[in-house]
Order: structure tokens, then C-alpha cells, then sequence
């Protein structure tokens, strides 16, 4: 299966690649190995790999309205991007949530743009300031996907 929960042997390859990506988007939650360490077997951090390569993935349910899933990061090491793996990784993501989730939101940095555009071409569309569900510090925007 290419979407599965976190294993204590996937540590070691995701510290090397994980923590600088979440850094710089200003995931710090993520910034640390000790935060994959504690993820290993829980089913809101989950790893996708096909042949192309892997992506992590970090999403909370029923945030941040009920009925709902947040994305809190999706991320491809440099070397694996630009082959559908992130792309891949969401869509795995969205049916796993299927059932549990009616829309599925997403905070974008606006420092990068090439990630408005990742969640456009999957069918996310930007959130108006007054339709946010919470309010953003920092600047970035809120996208929705619903879910039929």
C-alpha cells in the first residue's frame, strides 16, 4: 500500500529531509526528528512511497471545523519533486479521509507560490479572508477542498 502510518525504520531516512522542509515553511512543529520519532505508528502522519520516490504527510481531523481534515504538511525531498509524488501522496490522502472528512483545508505560505499552484491543479481553491474557518498568523492563505 503506498500510504501507510510512520515505522521507527523510516525515522532516520525522514530526519534527513523532513525538518529542513517544515522549517522553512514554518511548519516548527515538524522542524525536529524527536516530532517524527513520536509519530512512528500514528495514523495523522503517514508516509507515501511509490516508484518515483516518498512524500510525508501530517494532517489533523475534525480541524478546523467538524467533519473536516487540515493538511499540516506535505512534503517531497528536493531530489523527488516535480514527479507527481506529492500529487499522488494528497489523492491517496483524500480517500483515506473519504469518509471522514467533507472538506479537506490547507494553509499555503504566500512566500511559496509554487504551492498555490500544486493545490490548484488537485482542485483546491483559496479561501476569501472572511470564509477562513480560523484565523492565519504569518502569511499565507487557506484552501478548501470539498469532498462529494
Amino acid at each position: 500500500m503506498p500510504l501507510r502510518r510512520l515505522r521507527a525504520s523510516d525515522v532516520a531516512s525522514l530526519a534527513t529531509w523532513v525538518p529542513s522542509i517544515a522549517s522553512a515553511i514554518g511548519q516548527d512543529q515538524w522542524s525536529r526528528e524527536g516530532a517524527l520519532r513520536g509519530a512512528v505508528g500514528e495514523s495523522a502522519a503517514l508516509l507515501y512511497s511509490d516508484e518515483a520516490g516518498e512524500a510525508f504527510i501530517a494532517y489533523e481531523i475534525d480541524v478546523p471545523t467538524a467533519n473536516a481534515a487540515r493538511i499540516e504538511l506535505l512534503a517531497v525531498a528536493v531530489s523527488q519533486r516535480r514527479l507527481g509524488i506529492g500529487g499522488h501522496a494528497a489523492i491517496a490522502l483524500e480517500k483515506r479521509l473519504a469518509r471522514t472528512a467533507q472538506r479537506i483545508y490547507v494553509t499555503v505560505p504566500s512566500a511559496i507560490g509554487i504551492a498555490l499552484y500544486f493545490w490548484l491543479r488537485l482542485g483546491y481553491r483559496p479561501l476569501m479572508q472572511h470564509e477562513w474557518p480560523t484565523p492565519l498568523t504569518g502569511n499565507s492563505t487557506w484552501m478548501v477542498r470539498e469532498r462529494r
